[in-house]
């Protein structure tokens, strides 16, 4: 035999040949099984991957001005009126509970005997007096029958910082102005002596108002009197009291201070 026509063995080419088989074999069986939906796998042994949890904006705190005409369906006007008819008064009182109550200022009740409340619908109550305090300049009214509006939210707390910006809410019936301005809060701890000031108050107020909340801005007449300040937290905060017959200028009853009273004299009435 021809040495030169006999075939060469090459160990080298056979072992790749099986490796390439091998790799077919690999990449059909991987093929086979995608194919068949992963059948091998237990889909309870897999942990889903979480979506993004969705983010919530933080709402913008809403304007003074949008609070306050939500506040003033809660707002009545006061009236008091002598049995003879000789004299009345006109105040702006607020919701205080759902019993009827009505916060108002000593001062514009006056000790009248015939007491009336018309609420935001325009609809007159028959109210009696609960009880009255002069040197508080506070009274509470009770009104019988249902009124429009319920009771307005009271922060209970001293208040901390200024200036902050406030509404003060009032019967339009009794100041013959707008039934709400925008005040700002400059003072916590105000005293306000009566004689000369130039303030007026009424008549049964005492001489000097102490630890008042002060407000400037726009103007405030007597006819707010009794009426809430509202801060930005919708919460009433004070009652106005005392306004400047001739500047922007006023004081109010800080709420926490009087709130325990007010609280007793609902209990009783």
């Amino acid at each position: 035999m021809d040495r030169g026509t006999e075939p060469t063995f090459r160990p080298g080419a056979v072992a790749r040949a099986l490796a390439a088989i091998i790799a077919l074999l690999v990449v059909g069986l991987a093929g086979f099984l995608v194919a068949n939906d992963f059948a091998q796998i237990n889909p309870a042994s897999v942990t889903p991957v979480g979506l993004p949890t969705a983010t919530t904006p933080t709402p913008a705190p809403p304007f003074l001005t949008d609070l306050g005409r939500d506040d003033l369906v809660s707002v009545v006007t006061v009236e008091a009126e002598l049995e003879n008819g000789a004299e009345e008064s006109l105040g702006t009182g607020w919701i205080f509970d759902g019993a009827g109550d009505v916060i108002t200022n000593a001062h514009v009740i006056n000790g009248n005997d015939s007491l009336r409340v018309t609420d935001r619908s325009d609809h007159t109550h028959v109210a009696r007096l609960v009880q009255s305090n002069a040197s508080l300049d506070l009274a509470m009214l009770r009104v019988t029958g249902t009124m429009a509006g319920t009771a307005l939210p009271i922060n209970a707390r001293a208040l901390a910082t200024v200036p902050a910006s406030v509404i003060t809410l009032a019967s339009s019936r009794a100041t013959g102005h707008a039934d709400m301005t925008e005040e700002t809060l400059i003072g916590l701890d105000a005293s306000v002596p009566l004689a000369g000031s130039g303030i007026d108050a009424g008549q049964s107020a005492p001489q000097v108002y102490n630890d008042m909340l002060h407000l400037v801005g726009a103007r405030i007449y007597q006819g707010n009197s009794g009426g809430p300040v509202i801060a930005a937290s919708g919460q009433v905060i004070g009652i106005v009291t005392l306004a400047s017959p001739s500047a922007a200028e006023a004081y109010a009853i800080p709420i926490s201070r009087v709130l325990s009273d007010l609280r007793q004299w609902a209990a009783l009435g």
